[in-house]
C-alpha cells in the first residue's frame, strides 16, 4: 500500500497526516517549520516492511494549530496522545527530528505505554540564555506587505540560515560550514513556511522554550539519541546527562544518506529482528467514511463540531485528488471549479455562501493546491476534464449544478459533453474570453517564470505580475491604456493566497495557462451540448470584450452584477 493523505478531526481541530506500509506502526514526527512530507524519503524506504504514519505538527503543513495562547512541546505531546488515540494506534517506534525529537522525547516520557522504541535526531539542550535570546530575534512576525517584501524577506532569511545559526548572529562562531543549498532546496523550506504562515512562531518557539530534554535520562523505552556531524546541534550531544544503558548516544557520520541509513538498521534491529508485544503487523485503516470509497467524499456531512468546509481526499487511478465539501448532503449538489492556477481554498468564500442552498464540493484541479498530477505528464484539459467526469460519476447524483469562477470556466464545455451520468445545469462566473489573435499574443507571456533562483528574484516577479495584474490588462503591458476600470482589490493577503496558489501548482504553472490560451473557449461555448447561464462582474478583466464575445452564443444568459455571491448563485441557481 502507497503513503496517501487524511486528514481526522479531534474536537475542532484538524490533523493532517500521511499514512501507508503495514507491519510494526513506526510515526514519524518532523522538524519546524516543515511538515510530515518532508519525513516521506524515509517513509517511502519503511513502507515495504513498517505501517508509516507521520502527522503534520500543530500549526503545520494542513494541520490546525492548537487553541492555546502559548504553544509548548508539553501541549504538542498531549495533542498527538490525542491523535494516537483517535487513529487507534498501537504502540510504535517513534522517531522525531530536532523539534520532532523534542516531541517525540516528551511523548515518551508523559505516554511511555504508547512507545516501544525512541528514535532522536539532533535532541536540542538549550540553556536558558540561548533559549531566552532566539526566542527575542528568531521568530519575526511573517505577515503579507503591500509591496511583497515578506517573501524576499523570508528567502534572505533561510538563506542566512545555512550561512549562520542562529541566523541572526553574524560572528564567527555562529558560522556553519556548509555548502549553500541550490534553490530548489530553499525553494521546498520557502513553501514550508509558507503553508505555517505567521502561526509558524507558535510550533517553533516550543521548541526553544522546551527545558526537559535533559530529561532522556529517564525515558522509559529504549532510546537512541543520534547526532549527525555537521549539524547545527552536533555540539548539543555534550550536553547530554549520563544516561543509563537502554538509552544511548550515537555520532552520525556525515552524508545525506547516513542518517537514514542508521535509523532503518536500528529499527530492524529492535523492532523486526525482535519479538514483543508492543510491535504488532498492523495497517491504517481509515474509518468510515474513507478517501478509498470516492461516494463517502461526495455525500458526508462534514465532521460533526468542525465549522466550515472539511477537507479530504479522493483516490482516482491511485492517485489522491484534495476534495473540499461543505453543506447538507441532503440539499442539491453543487461541483465548483475554482480559477486556474488557484485553488479551493482561494474559492472559500463561495463556497460558504452556496453550502446554505447546496451540498458543495470543490475539488482543487489536479495538478492544482493539494491535488496531484492525477493523469501524469503534466496539465492537459483533457485529462483534468476526464478525472472530473470520473468525480462526477462517483457522486451517485441524477443532477448536478456546476458554476466555474474565471479561466477555470473553459473545463464545463467539455465537462458538459464528457459527463454521461447526472442532469447538469452548468453556470460560469467571469469566464476569460478572448479572440485567437489575443490568445495568442497572452499564450507564452502570460505567466511569469516561478523557476527559482538563487536570491529569490522570482517572487518579487510574481508578486508584481499578480498585482499588476489587479491594476491593468495584460499585467505585462502597464500602459495608461491598459488601467483597468474598477477600484483595484490590492489587499496584500488576497495577493499572497493567489502567489501560494501558483506555486503549489509548480512546474505546471506556465502549463496550465498555456493550455487555456491555446483552446478556442468562445468556439466550445458556443457549441456546448446545454444551455450555458453567465455572469460577469465590473472586476472582469476584460469586461467589454466578454460581453461582445457573449453576443454570438445561443441562450446565454449575460447578466452584469456586482461581486456578492448570494446574488450570482440565485441568479444562477433561483428555481
Amino acid at each position: 500500500m502507497g503513503i496517501k493523505r487524511h486528514y481526522v478531526t479531534l474536537g475542532r481541530r484538524r490533523v493532517h497526516f500521511r499514512a501507508g506500509g503495514e507491519g510494526p506502526v513506526v510515526l514519524l514526527l518532523h522538524q519546524s517549520p516543515q511538515s510530515s512530507a518532508a519525513m516521506m524519503p524515509l517513509a517511502e524506504k519503511l513502507r515495504s516492511r513498517y505501517c508509516v504514519v507521520a502527522p503534520d505538527s500543530p500549526g503545520f503543513g494542513l494541520s490546525d494549530p492548537l487553541a492555546v495562547e502559548t504553544s509548548t512541546i508539553e501541549n504538542i505531546a498531549d495533542a498527538l496522545h490525542e491523535f494516537a488515540g483517535a487513529l487507534r494506534l498501537p504502540p510504535a517506534a517513534v522517531i522525531g527530528v530536532h523539534t520532532g525529537a523534542e516531541i517525540a522525547l516528551e511523548f515518551a516520557l508523559r505516554y511511555p505505554e504508547r512507545v516501544g522504541f525512541l528514535i532522536l535526531d539532533g535532541l536540542a539542550l538549550f540553556t536558558e540564555e540561548e533559549g531566552e535570546d532566539i526566542l527575542r530575534h528568531y521568530l519575526p512576525p511573517f505577515t503579507p506587505r503591500w509591496d511583497g517584501s515578506h517573501l524576499t524577506w523570508l528567502w534572505a532569511r533561510l538563506r542566512e540560515q545555512t550561512i549562520f545559526f542562529p541566523w541572526y548572529k553574524k560572528d564567527p562562531a555562529a558560522r556553519l560550514a556548509y555548502n549553500l543549498p541550490p534553490a530548489d532546496y530553499l525553494r521546498g523550506w520557502f513553501m514550508d513556511f509558507m503553508y505555517a504562515g505567521d502561526q509558524y512562531r507558535g510550533g517553533y518557539g516550543a521548541a526553544f522554550r522546551y527545558r526537559n530534554s535533559a530529561a532522556v535520562k529517564d525515558v522509559i523505552p529504549p532510546t537512541a539519541a543520534l547526532y549527525r556531524t555537521g549539524d547545527v546541534l552536533e555540539a548539543h550531544q555534550s550536553r547530554l546527562p549520563p544516561l543509563p544503558d537502554h538509552v544511548q548516544a550515537e555520532t552520525v557520520p556525515p552524508g545525506p544518506d547516513e542518517l537514514e541509513r542508521r535509523v532503518v538498521a536500528l529499527l530492524d534491529e529492535r523492532v523486526l529482528d525482535k519479538q514483543s508485544d508492543w510491535r504488532p503487523v498492523w495497517r491504517y485503516r481509515p474509518a468510515a467514511p474513507t478517501s478509498e470509497d470516492a461516494s463517502d467524499v461526495v455525500s458526508n456531512p462534514s465532521a460533526a463540531g468542525v465549522p466550515g468546509p472539511e477537507p479530504g481526499y479522493l483516490d482516482i487511478g491511485g492517485e489522491q485528488l484534495a476534495v473540499v465539501t461543505a453543506g447538507d448532503p441532503a440539499k442539491p449538489l453543487l461541483l465548483a471549479l475554482h480559477d486556474l492556477a488557484e485553488s479551493a481554498q482561494a474559492a472559500r468564500e463561495l463556497i460558504a455562501a452556496a453550502a446554505v442552498d447546496h451540498y458543495v464540493v470543490c475539488p482543487d484541479l489536479p495538478g492544482h493546491g493539494e491535488s496531484a498530477d492525477l493523469a501524469g505528464g503534466g496539465f492537459s484539459l483533457e485529462k483534468t476534464t476526464a478525472i472530473l467526469t470520473e468525480l462526477l460519476a462517483r457522486t451517485g447524483r441524477d443532477s448536478c449544478r456546476l458554476l466555474g469562477l474565471g479561466a477555470g470556466c473553459v473545463l464545463i464545455p467539455p465537462l458538459l459533453s464528457a459527463a454521461p451520468g447526472p442532469s447538469l445545469r452548468a453556470a460560469m462566473h467571469n469566464p476569460l474570453l478572448l479572440d485567437a489573435e489575443t490568445r495568442a499574443a497572452l499564450q507564452d507571456r502570460f505567466a511569469p517564470s516561478i523557476a527559482p533562483d538563487d536570491y529569490g528574484l522570482f517572487l518579487a516577479q510574481l508578486w508584481y505580475a499578480l498585482r499588476d495584474g489587479r491594476l491593468f490588462w495584460p499585467w505585462f503591458e502597464p500602459l495608461a491604456a491598459n488601467i483597468r476600470q474598477h477600484p483595484p482589490s490590492l489587499a496584500p493577503e488576497a495577493i499572497h493566497q493567489a502567489l501560494f496558489d501558483a506555486l503549489r501548482c509548480g512546474d505546471r504553472y506556465a502549463e496550465i495557462w498555456q493550455a487555456f490560451f491555446a483552446t478556442d473557449f468562445i468556439g466550445a461555448m458556443q457549441a456546448a451540448s446545454a444551455p450555458l447561464s453567465i455572469t460577469l462582474s465590473k472586476i472582469h478583466p476584460c469586461l467589454d470584450n466578454a460581453q461582445a464575445a457573449l453576443a454570438s452564443l445561443p441562450e446565454g444568459a449575460c447578466r452584469e452584477t456586482a461581486d456578492h455571491w448570494r446574488d450570482i448563485l440565485n441568479i444562477h441557481f433561483s428555481p
